[in-house]
């Protein structure tokens, strides 16, 4: 027997002017969202839909990680994502062409390869990253925490 579990998730914008919007979701601090300042009317200092939209991969991923490593009982020193979303203007419209991300994991001694095992599945089952139509390379490094700092 399966059972189908569905969530939601809404958000709402305020439009203020030319200085963009802001983005509320129930129960969370609000968000001032602008165009970045490469576009007409971008702001300096004020998060993006593009930076946004990066981000939602990068935490997805991260806390898939965290999830799998959890479920698997390896151990989890550190972990970093730098994640790069590529923007090319072509056919007159602005488009992601690709997605990057960067992974530092950091686990114990003997854990180096389940962990680069681990970042494979969450390449796998990140939820926004499975809602993409580009391209989303993975680079992962992984290694063992130095012993004076596990100590």
């Amino acid at each position: 027997m399966s059972i189908v579990k569905v969530h939601r998730y809404g958000v709402r914008t305020r439009y203020q002017g030319a200085q963009g919007l802001s983005l509320e979701a129930p129960g969370k601090p609000v968000l001032r969202i602008a165009n970045p300042p490469e576009f007409r009317n971008g702001l300096e200092g004020v998060w993006s839909p593009e930076e946004l939209l990066t981000g939602a991969l990068a935490a997805c991923f991260e806390r898939t990680v965290v999830a799998i490593a959890e479920a698997q009982g390896m151990p989890l020193g550190a972990l970093r994502v730098d994640a790069t979303g590529h923007v090319q203007r072509k056919d007159d419209r602005y488009r992601f062409m690709l997605f990057e991300l960067d992974v530092e994991i950091e686990t114990d001694p003997g854990y180096e390869r389940v962990a680069e095992h681990v970042a494979d599945l969450a390449h796998e089952r990140c939820l926004v990253e499975s809602a993409l139509e580009v391209p989303v390379h993975l680079s992962v490094g992984a290694r063992a925490a130095s012993s004076a700092a596990t100590a």
